[in-house]
């Protein structure tokens, strides 16, 4: 009587087969955690620095107070930071002030847990993203009516 099934060999076979197909497919996908990770992460800091300009655009500074006001941080250093997406935030405001038009930088710094906090980064080691504009006043010097 003859016995069918299959040999240890050809299950170790099949195994290594398997193991090897395996290995690309769990590569594509821890790859695919770290994207989408570094996705919303960029995504959250350009948001932050598109609030912070929005929010300098609302509060109607001239040229002249922003100058007075100079580079920020927010929020300050004394205070918490900004938690958005199981993260910590800052933002640092620069106005670059021997530019006409004036130029204002905002960067967003993703906080690490650091020995060492710099306030000149926000506590952050690098910024995630920078924008900068160019500001200018937007008020009417001179009003005449119409004839």
């Amino acid at each position: 009587m003859k016995k069918t099934g299959f040999t240890y060999i050809e299950l170790l076979i099949t195994l290594a087969i398997i193991a090897v197909l395996f290995i690309p497919i769990m590569h594509l996908f821890s790859h695919s955690l770290y994207s989408q990770t570094s996705s919303r992460d960029l995504i959250t800091a350009t948001n932050l620095a598109k609030w912070q300009l929005e929010k300098l655009k609302s509060l109607n500074f001239t040229k002249k107070k922003l100058r007075e006001v100079g580079d920020t941080i927010y929020p300050p250093l004394d205070e918490k930071p900004i938690e958005m997406n199981d993260m910590k935030w800052r933002i640092k405001r620069i106005v670059v002030k021997e530019k006409d038009p004036l130029e204002v930088q905002v960067s967003v710094f993703p906080l690490t847990p650091s020995p060492k906090p710099s306030p000149q980064r926000g506590e952050g080691n690098e910024p995630l993203v920078m924008l900068v504009t160019l500001f200018e006043d937007m008020c009417w010097t001179e009003s005449k009516p119409i004839k």
